[in-house]
């Protein structure tokens, strides 16, 4: 389903409006699936299936119409269609919400109270605040000054080329996958010893930590000493393998591994994950190149490249949690409500 969507539209169309509209979902399908565990509002835990999976795409489809307008406006400028800037934050907002979600556990929300509106309309609000104040600081777009998109008053002209910076953020996120493979070993150890490292932020804060350090490890070694092109390098590496983390943890259910001991269980769902990166990014791009011959890597539009992550990460994953999460594999699997 997802590669007739991602070849039924032209690249750079495929690249801007279905890629912006697309993401612009990703942080609300987050917070139901992760923190309100698809069973909040209290109507849907009570709905079968399918009706639970096409509430659920109800749900998502409103947040869209509201988040993808006022981001258009507020951060995009109006101009349609959405540029690259649009588009690089709202890649952040779901950057954010991977890191507040996974790694602090919906602090601070957590900490005003434990209800699900404030865990997760509060986290939500939250990864779009934090994103828009990192993307400000951080991203600059000089580079692209030349491109027929290019407008001065949307660049935020912050600290890094804005390339490096979303491939060190969503190897984070790489990261991040990594450790929930191997159920935040070794940190789990550290708090087995001091309990109150288990608390948030403490956790977050020592997660971070590791994180920051372990993607920094391997951003330095992709670009700078492999001397890969920054945007090859962020497709070939830290998409493919979250990727690859998506299909064994939310479609195989962490099979055929689940009952190896930490830490061998998460090296071998990274290593599994690994591999499903080479294959299916090579499989993305068997896709591409033969619905659009005329399709080119590399710069400066980088249109083949941009298509394997939209797909992947645009397109396929959202369809992987809505019908894994959403709709709990039916009609597969048996309704299991009760």
């Amino acid at each position: 389903m997802s590669l007739a969507i991602s070849i039924g539209f032209e690249p750079r169309f495929f690249g801007s409006w279905v890629a912006f509209l697309a993401m612009c979902i990703v942080p609300t399908q987050i917070i139901i699936g992760l923190v309100w565990n698809n069973r909040y509002p209290g109507v849907l835990a009570r709905l079968p299936q399918p009706a639970r999976g096409i509430a659920i795409l109800g749900l998502l489809i409103a947040a869209g119409s509201v988040i993808a307008p006022t981001t258009l406006v507020l951060v995009g400028g109006g101009i349609t269609p959405p540029t690259p800037f649009l588009n690089m934050y709202i890649i952040l907002s779901i950057v954010a919400t991977f890191w507040l979600v996974a790694v602090f556990q919906c602090w601070p929300s957590s900490a005003i109270s434990s209800h699900p509106a404030v865990l997760g309309l509060g986290t939500l609000m939250l990864s779009y605040l934090s994103a828009w104040v990192v993307f400000r600081s951080g991203f600059d777009f000089g580079a692209m000054q030349d491109a027929p998109f290019y407008h001065e008053h949307l660049d935020p002209q912050g600290a890094f080329p804005a390339w490096n910076v979303l491939s060190y953020a969503i190897t984070t996120v790489a990261v991040i996958m990594g450790l929930i493979l191997l159920d935040f070993w070794p940190i789990t150890t550290i708090v087995s010893k001091k309990p109150a490292f288990g608390t948030q932020p403490y956790f977050g804060l020592i997660s971070t930590v590791i994180v920051l350090s372990v993607a920094g490890v391997v951003w330095e070694t992709g670009v700078n000493l492999s001397g890969m092109d920054t945007v090859d390098y962020l497709v070939r590496i830290p998409v493919s393998f979250v990727f690859g983390t998506f299909i064994l943890l939310t479609l195989f259910q962490t099979a055929p591994f689940q009952k190896l001991a930490q830490p061998a269980k998460g090296c071998a769902l990274i290593f599994g994950s690994a591999l499903l990166a080479l294959l299916t990014y090579e499989l993305y791009r068997f896709a591409s190149i033969n619905a659009f011959a005329h399709i080119q890597a590399g710069p400066p539009a980088y249109d083949l490249d941009l298509w394997i992550a939209t797909a992947m990460l645009s397109i396929t994953f959202p369809l992987i949690v809505a019908y894994a999460e959403g709709f709990a594999f039916w009609p597969l699997k048996n309704d299991d409500r009760h």
